[in-house]
């Protein structure tokens, strides 16, 4: 049985790269102040060395757009052929800035405790008001184990 689930298991993995091989790719090269995409079309020309470069200067983010919660980057075209647009744009979610007060983490009930923490006062408003977390209790194997795996347990409550 495991052996049918192990040649299952690769053949669906030759079968990703066998996909990914032949369809269009764009290969982003990134570092501080430019962009290098290249562009490579199917298995031919792959095998023959030929794709575009397009090299891009990168510009500035845009603030967050509090519709979409998404911002913006124009990349101006620097180098490359006919085939390489002028400008690209890409996007990116914003990061929200929610800060939580953290709880207390409850104690153990069925091997879980919970913690719920309350939004900060200065955060943004489209965060949730208070977020819950839950986590496993580490088993106790003995009386002395037991009360320094209480204090583990609620020293490391990030998840």
């Amino acid at each position: 049985m495991k052996l049918c689930w192990s040649l299952a298991l690769v053949a669906v993995a030759l079968l990703m790269i066998l996909t990914t091989t032949r369809a269009e790719a764009d290969l982003w090269e990134e570092d501080d102040k430019e962009v290098l995409v290249r562009t490579v079309r199917g298995t031919k020309e792959r095998t023959s060395g030929s794709s575009s470069s397009c090299r891009y200067v990168k510009g500035q983010w845009s603030e967050c757009d509090s519709n979409t919660n998404t911002r913006s980057r124009t990349l101006s075209l620097k180098k490359g052929d006919k085939s390489c647009e002028q400008t690209k744009t890409i996007q990116k979610k914003c990061k929200k800035a929610c800060r939580y007060e953290k709880g207390t983490w409850s104690g153990c009930v069925n091997q879980i405790m919970t913690r719920i923490d309350n939004l900060k006062a200065n955060s943004d408003t489209s965060c949730e008001k208070t977020r819950r977390l839950t986590k496993r209790c580490k088993p106790e194997t003995n009386t002395k184990k037991s009360a320094k795996g209480e204090r583990s347990n609620k020293k490391s409550g990030k998840q």
